[in-house]
Parts: C-alpha cells; sequence; structure tokens
C-alpha cells in the first residue's frame, strides 16, 4: 500500500490554523481539555512537525520546545494506527538532535506510553494530572549523546 502522507517541518507563522484545527479536534472536541491550556502561548517559541496527505489536510502535528520537552502530538482519529504519530516524533527527535539537545521529555498520557516506550522513551516519576487526564513524565537521551 502506497504511503498517501508526509511528515514535514511546519511554519508557526503561517501554518499555525491548520495545526490549531487538528490539535482542537482532537484535545479540545474529543478529549476534552480546556482551550485555555490547550493554548498555552508557547507555540511560536516552539518547532513545530506536521504530516499532511497528498490534497494538504493536515492530518497531525507535534511540538518541540527550547527546553527540549516535545508536546501536542495530535493525530486525527480516522489516520491514527498508520505511523503518523511515530514519523512525527522521529521528525521532532531529529529536530533536537540537529539543535544539540542531549535529551528529550515529554507528558504522556498514561494509556499511550507504551507507544512513546518503542520510541526510546521511559518513564519518570509518578503519575500526575495535567488538564485533568493521567499523565507520567518520560525521558529519552539523544542518540547523539
Amino acid at each position: 500500500m502506497k504511503r498517501e502522507w508526509v511528515v514535514r517541518n511546519a511554519e508557526w507563522e503561517t501554518e499555525s490554523a491548520l495545526l490549531y484545527e487538528v490539535r482542537s479536534a482532537v484535545f479540545i472536541e474529543e478529549q476534552g481539555v480546556d482551550v485555555s491550556i490547550e493554548r498555552d502561548g508557547k507555540d511560536d517559541q516552539c518547532y513545530h512537525s506536521m504530516a499532511h496527505d497528498s490534497s494538504g489536510k493536515v492530518l497531525g502535528t507535534g511540538r518541540l520546545c527550547p527546553e527540549g520537552k516535545i508536546g501536542r502530538l495530535a493525530v486525527l482519529k480516522d489516520w491514527r494506527g498508520l505511523g503518523i504519530g511515530s514519523e512525527i516524533m522521529r521528525n521532532l527527535i531529529k529536530q533536537s538532535e540537529l539543535l544539540g539537545m542531549v535529551r528529550t521529555y515529554l507528558h504522556s498520557q498514561v494509556s499511550v506510553t507504551e507507544f512513546y516506550e518503542s520510541l526510546g522513551y521511559r518513564k519518570e516519576g509518578p503519575i500526575f494530572e495535567e488538564a485533568t487526564i493521567p499523565h507520567v513524565r518520560m525521558l529519552r537521551e539523544s542518540d547523539n549523546a
């Protein structure tokens, strides 16, 4: 089967509306996260990655903050299970290494920690609530560390 999507770096200044569309669908509509939590005002300082299909429809997104935190990983429901999230994560990890970061971390929803473990992350610390959803901090050492 031919892969019908690509992952690339995104430009926040010109593509933020497209990225917000995916994040709103996943976090706000599907998971019930309050818009004030999802829109934290940090996006313009972060590196963004996006997946889109051949027509340009954005299917998924994620971001890397300057302190090494990866977050806002979201893939539209109908496109999950195809490797899009993994590819977005690999793109963000690659970006972190190009920036010289020796590790990245994230706050994983407890229900998807195995996904992040498959990418080299390990759990660190107790479970905590973020946006009323159980999370755990996860850490990954850079391949270049």
